[in-house]
């Protein structure tokens, strides 16, 4: 996937490497696109948002390639 294919508001699961996929890993997380750039997808994960809502959170980047849209 290339940052072009997700939008604003796109739910998303952040699949890191050592869950090889596995979407149901304990260390996936899940969150909402806040922006795009040519190279990286932007993401305030859940967790956060709900800890400091979702003008207090800062959006983490992150490769297309270990997104899945939800």
């Amino acid at each position: 996937m290339t940052p072009e294919d997700f939008k604003p508001n796109d739910r998303v699961a952040y699949v890191p490497h050592e869950a090889h996929g596995n979407v149901n890993h304990p260390n996936v997380q899940r969150g909402t696109v806040s922006s795009i750039n040519k190279s990286f997808v932007f993401v305030r994960f859940d967790k956060t948002v709900a800890r400091l809502g979702w003008e207090g959170t800062t959006s983490q980047s992150c490769r297309p390639d270990d997104l899945v849209k939800e």
